[in-house]
């Protein structure tokens, strides 16, 4: 393992006395980070706890009441609300996920009052429009990505994207994606917190993606969306490079590689040459994927 104890020494009058032991130790990996392990567990305890809410709605509905579960629900959900605002100026990881919490128990409460309720009636897609509010407000209110990333989900929920093709054919719902995708892009344009920038470039990019895929499946589209979807893919690689973010160059080249295969199978149609196909393009795509990460990891040393 390479070293840097002896430089570290070295430059000890330049760094002074503390400056340099902590370098020594994270060097030689006396300290190390948790941050990976907590956040892991600290969104899996949101997990937990929204679940157990959700079992607490299906066991007691009967006994205590629609009307009682859902005052319930709002009230937790502006407890967590309401201890984060309290913590703002001292905040912790775990804040974000009581957050997370919340706004779970938010999207849950919202869901059962319309399923016991049917307010919207036939329209019932319409609270996912109230939650992307709500999500969206409470995002810029606690300068949190994680609602930022609910409320646009929900947005997407709200303009079709539920299921695979629940509103329509693959067409139907391609074009939902790119209107989605066209909304979010248009958001992230009038934002002013940087913070939430790569928030909404990541989710203009799979949207994106998402309805170029879901194109290629339409019979009468197939070709225009494979040329179209790698294309998407080729610019979003692109922006990943030049923003040095290697998550868009991941998922856009194996995005890129799968309208690849799929504008190639569907021309030769043969059992076996789409076997080499695939085989030829996973090997590829798996020695490419290698290549970049090695690229960005030089990039960040």
């Amino acid at each position: 393992m390479i070293s840097l104890s002896s430089e570290l020494e070295s430059l000890r009058p330049l760094l002074g006395e503390a400056r340099t032991n902590a370098l020594l130790a994270h060097d030689r990996r006396e300290v190390f980070s948790l941050y990976p392990e907590l956040r892991i567990c600290a969104w899996g305890g949101a997990m937990l706890l929204a679940t157990a809410a959700g079992v607490v709605l299906t066991n007691n509905l009967e006994r205590i009441g629609p009307v009682a579960l859902a005052l319930m629900m709002g009230v937790a959900a502006l407890a967590c609300y309401a201890f984060v605002w309290w913590r703002r100026k001292r905040a912790s990881l775990v804040d974000d996920f009581v957050l997370l919490l919340g706004a779970l128990l938010v999207s849950a409460d919202v869901a059962f009052v319309e399923s016991q309720f049917h307010l919207f009636g036939d329209a019932w897609y319409r609270h996912f429009l109230i939650l992307a509010v709500a999500h969206g407000v409470g995002a810029y209110v606690f300068h949190s990505r994680t609602l930022l990333s609910l409320a646009i989900t929900a947005l997407a929920g709200w303009l079709g994207l539920r299921g695979i093709f629940d509103s329509g054919g693959p067409a139907d719902y391609a074009m939902r994606a790119f209107s989605c995708a066209a909304l979010v892009l248009m958001a992230r344009f009038a934002n002013r917190r940087e913070e939430f920038h790569g928030t909404y470039e990541h989710f203009v990019a799979m949207l994106a993606l998402l309805g170029g895929i879901t194109l290629t499946l339409d019979d009468t589209y197939w070709s225009g969306a494979c040329v179209l979807t790698m294309l998407l893919a080729a610019a979003i690689v692109g922006w990943g490079f030049r923003t040095r973010r290697e998550p868009f160059v991941l998922y856009a080249f194996l995005c890129g590689v799968l309208a690849f295969d799929i504008f190639f199978a569907r021309l030769f149609r043969g059992d076996i040459a789409i076997f080499f196909l695939l085989v030829v393009s996973t090997i590829g795509a798996i020695v490419a994927l290698f290549v970049l990460h090695a690229r960005f990891k030089e990039g960040r040393a």
